[in-house]
């Protein structure tokens, strides 16, 4: 911003020859001029008339222009303080700077030029300075409304969290001689890992473990539909004699299919299984989920075999069923794969293997393996942790 922009320049400066001077300095420079020598005129002048910029004569009586540079300062404008005197004393140029000064002339000036120098660059100080103000109180604003934002965030995470928790089973909760136990640990307010079990009829339980990809809001919706999903085949089988709820496979087919049609990107390693009561079988079907679940009984614990593909990823995938006996005393524990990031081990195979090891004593509910784990110590888990264990009676 240059003086040949027309800038309207108020000048409080006592009158003698070096003002009259100044003035023909200034005009000739094309400054619009407001002039006084009074200190409650500059005031008003300043309060009321449209000023781009002041130059103030510290050299008037009683420091009236050290107290118009303090009052000036203050205004929200920030308009260019320029402090003017005859006196070449650097005490009087820090002293106008404390003060408010944004730049500082010595009268009579050198030339044209000084001047010209002098009042571009408080014009463009004070540029900078507004725009950085601006700045700020945008940031601020960006601030403040990022804390309100985060703030309805966390609340409706902490809803969301409670609507979850109520959505999960009863633990531990026995049903004709099998027990079932769980535990969730979520790394955010909301888990994408999900359980639960139920008695279906008079002669089947069914049960899932799901780890959705992901973590957060979207992960913690697919585990509302995967609970939906079941709920609405449990019921086709008790009013509509659908049996779709007591094949795993099945199970797993429709859920990859729905999912895939609601395209949003997400998918879910699970492991579905249905005990038949009477026969004390299980039928189960795993999709892409690890650790593979854990079947232990004497000391004795081996992983489930026979995997096929997680649901959600491709429309192709096939899924089968597999049935095992499951005499008494015998007990399932599945993991979300979150467990292994809590063992120290290095390799996969390692972490398995300590798995089998801490389940071969005969660890028979989830509250057992929690302490086992230190899972009660973690405050932040690097992953959602899901346990469930079922033990025939």
């Amino acid at each position: 911003m240059t003086t040949s922009n027309r800038q309207r320049l108020l000048l409080v400066q006592q009158v003698d020859p070096v003002h009259e001077q100044f003035i023909g300095v200034l005009r000739s420079l094309g400054v619009e001029l407001v002039v006084t020598d009074d200190k409650n005129d500059a005031l008003t002048m300043f309060r009321e008339e449209e000023i781009d910029m002041v130059m103030i004569d510290i050299d008037l009586p009683d420091e009236q222009g050290i107290y118009l540079l303090d009052r000036m300062a203050a205004d929200p404008r920030e308009l260019p303080l320029v402090a003017i005197s005859r006196r070449k004393n650097a005490a009087d140029v820090v002293s106008a700077v404390r003060h408010g000064a944004t730049d500082y002339l010595m009268l009579p000036p050198e030339s044209n030029d000084v001047v010209r120098h002098v009042l571009d660059r408080a014009l463009e100080r004070c540029a900078l300075k507004r725009e950085n103000l601006a700045y700020r109180t945008k940031l601020e604003n960006a601030n403040r409304e990022l804390l309100e934002s985060l703030t309805h965030l966390q609340q409706d995470q902490q809803a969301g969290k409670h609507v979850q928790q109520v959505l999960l089973p009863d633990t531990p909760k026995d049903i004709k001689g099998y027990r079932f136990c769980h535990f969730i640990l979520p790394s955010l307010y909301l888990s994408g890992d999900f359980v639960d079990y139920f008695l279906v009829g008079d002669d089947h339980a069914v049960f899932f473990v799901a780890d959705v990809s992901g973590h957060g809001a979207s992960s913690a919706f697919v585990t509302v539909f995967l609970k939906n999903l079941f709920a609405r085949k449990r019921s086709d089988f008790l009013h509509r004699g659908s049996t779709a709820i007591l094949s795993p496979a099945k199970m797993l087919a429709i859920a990859n299919r729905e999912l895939l049609e609601m395209g949003i990107g997400k998918h879910v390693t699970l492991c579905v299984g249905v005990f038949d009561l009477k026969c004390h079988q299980l039928c189960y079907s795993v999709a892409g989920h690890l650790p593979a679940p854990v079947q232990s009984r004497k000391g004795e614990a081996v992983f489930l075999t026979e995997h096929d593909m997680p649901v959600g990823l491709f429309a192709d995938a096939t899924y089968t069923d597999h049935m095992i006996s499951f005499p008494a005393g015998t007990v399932l524990t599945l993991f979300s794969d979150g467990i292994l990031e809590v063992l120290d081990y290095e390799t996969l195979e390692q972490k398995e293997q300590a798995l089998l090891s801490i389940l071969s004593d005969g660890q028979t509910s989830s509250h057992d393996l929690v302490s086992r784990f230190g899972l009660d110590n973690i405050d932040e888990a690097p992953d959602d942790i899901a346990i469930l264990v079922v033990s025939r009676l």
